[in-house]
């Protein structure tokens, strides 16, 4: 009795029915198309993504005796009515072998490759070899096809096949057109999986069908072998609940409601979801997928409530009401925060002595964080430093900024907080000196600084030297919170150090004093602010003077900040 799988039943039987890959079918029927065809092929991608179903797909329209165009793309279609269609379709076409090079691996057996292939084609025009999963060949067995490969006859079609590129010798890839297969989009398999429903009479949900397609990672196969599981099992209308219990993985409702209660700050409620779902026995690494798949929409949802009909067509209208709901309940950088946090820790579950506790970090870390969920808040947080590990630092993401032009929308507001342990240091300090007028309300007219910094800088080395050379190479630039600009700094170390309380305080007092006016600084990155710095500063002042510090004390207050920050100590050789 003939297989009647549903990846089999449903496998495409011309270009125009493969699904993704376009670049690929488009090339291979303009080959065929332009009389172009060549004599090796090598064919790489993840398992289940259309390689052997595209080699057998071309081996079968260049032998067929009367190909026609029939989609709207052009795509050259075998006629599915001679006599060479007809064999293939019954798996009896003799000009077409395919060999499997995991039970045929030895030299032996691609020696006798060889000399069959030197036998003219029966039925058409060209004897196609289709070899699968090359990479398990011996190196001896290479060594033979490599001999044919050189110098193949003119009616002899190679195409291999391989999921580990890695493993297949240069000089084989060199004599091949490679084609490098991707995985499906979910939205593909999606697709693909409605249709098979529809033409099977299954009745089945899209939260469903989603679910499968994300069980399937990228593999059409495998969600076709998914559906073909489930539909044995379950006779009646199939929902995403039923799915999950079949396959052993969350529910897109677990998803949802791990997702208000991690916007609504609920921690106990959220860690004993996860570990309900865990005793279960559901995987946890699928649920951190299936979150971040749900976040990511949470997050187009909120850039715009229109994007659902542009990206989500397949989600009913009840679906995407509620993931616009959950949208509001959070800031746009907060769900940029928990996306960061998911995608960083879903490698760590699968390596973890307890498979739940890298989900329980991240729900603890943004749940029990400072970091305001709500619309109202507009920050973010960067990664921290040494220097900030008390206390989370927030910010928002910067952008590029102009150098002549720089726009209050081009750079976000870069740090919300400076550590507590900062502000302390700064009130115990003696030496500071109290800033004359606090920070204006007002917009920071940042090409007045501009224009002043180097006369800026140069009255900071009188008094701090080491400050000074920090600043030699540095830039002024605007900042969206109102009486503070931003800094740029080259190094992040130097950058920590700048944001000490002290040399903040020193750089706004003297700043005041040369320009009139009156406001906080923070020092960022190049990478944070999307600036790129040249050199601002020459080596040596106007006037001639070293731009190096003078005293001794100076450098090695550098030094020691440096080493402070940094963990570092002096070593000397005995």
């Amino acid at each position: 009795m003939a297989s009647n799988t549903l990846y089999r039943k449903y496998r495409p039987a011309e270009f125009s029915d493969v699904v993704g890959q376009q670049h690929i079918v488009r090339t291979l029927s303009n080959a065929i198309s332009y009389n172009r065809i060549g004599q090796a092929y090598l064919f790489t991608g993840p398992r289940g993504t259309g390689k052997t179903t595209l080699a057998r797909l071309f081996a079968q329209t260049v032998n067929c005796n009367e190909p026609v165009k029939k989609s709207k793309e052009g795509f050259l279609s075998p006629c599915l009515k001679c006599e060479n269609c007809q064999q293939f379709k019954n798996n009896t076409a003799t000009d077409i072998i395919e060999i499997d090079a995991a039970s045929n691996t030895g030299v032996d057996n691609i020696r006798e490759l060889r000399e069959t292939a030197k036998l003219s084609p029966l039925k058409g025009k060209y004897k196609v070899y289709i070899i699968d999963e090359v990479h398990m060949l011996s190196q001896g067995a290479f060594n033979a096809l490599l001999k044919i490969l050189e110098e193949p006859p003119a009616h002899i079609i190679f195409i291999l096949a391989t999921t580990e590129i890695h493993k297949v010798p240069e000089t084989i890839i060199s004599r091949c057109q490679r084609f490098d297969f991707s995985k499906f989009d979910i939205e593909e398999i999606i697709g693909k999986l409605s249709l098979i429903a529809k033409k099977e009479k299954i009745k089945i949900d899209n939260a469903a069908l989603e679910l499968i397609a994300i069980s399937a990672e990228g593999g059409m196969r495998d969600a076709e072998s998914f559906l073909e599981q489930i539909i044995t099992l379950e006779k009646d209308a199939i929902t995403s609940e039923k799915v999950a219990d079949i396959l052993g993985i969350s529910s897109n409702q677990s998803v949802e409601d791990l997702t208000r209660l991690v916007f609504d700050k609920k921690t106990s409620e959220a860690l004993l979801l996860i570990n309900k779902i865990y005793k279960d026995g559901y995987n946890l690494e699928f649920l951190a997928k299936s979150w971040l798949e749900y976040l990511r929409k949470v997050m187009l949802l909120s850039i715009d409530e229109k994007m659902d009909k542009k990206i989500f067509s397949k989600m009913t209208k009840e679906q995407k009401e509620k993931i616009k709901t959950v949208s509001k309940k959070a800031s746009l950088d907060f769900i940029i925060l928990c996306i960061h946090k998911v995608s960083e820790n879903i490698s760590k579950i699968k390596e973890s002595f307890i498979p739940q506790l890298p989900l329980e970090s991240i729900i603890v870390e943004l749940t029990k964080s400072d970091f305001t969920s709500s619309n109202s808040s507009s920050a973010s947080v960067l990664p921290q430093t040494p220097a900030t590990q008390n206390k989370p630092l927030k910010k928002n993401d910067f952008a590029p900024v102009a150098e002549k032009k720089i726009s209050e929308t081009n750079l976000t507001e870069s740090i919300a907080e400076i550590p507590e342990a900062l502000v302390a240091e700064k009130e115990n300090s003696p030496e500071i000196k109290s800033v004359s007028q606090k920070p204006s309300g007002e917009k920071i007219n940042i090409y007045e600084i501009d224009k002043n910094w180097k006369a800026i800088v140069d009255e900071i080395r009188e008094q701090n030297c080491s400050l000074a050379m920090m600043l030699s190479n540095s830039k002024p630039i605007e900042s969206n919170r109102e009486g503070t600009i931003h800094i740029v700094i080259r190094h992040s170390f130097q950058k920590d150090l700048i944001n000490k309380a002290e040399n903040r305080l020193t750089i706004s007092d003297i700043s005041n004093k040369i320009t009139g006016l009156a406001f906080k600084v923070i020092a960022v990155s190049e990478e944070e602010s999307g600036v790129k710095l040249k050199k601002i500063l020459p080596d040596a002042t106007s006037d001639g003077a070293d731009n190096s510090c003078g005293e001794n004390g100076s450098q090695e207050s550098l030094l020691s900040d440096a080493m402070a920050l940094m963990g570092g100590k002096v070593v000397t050789n005995e």
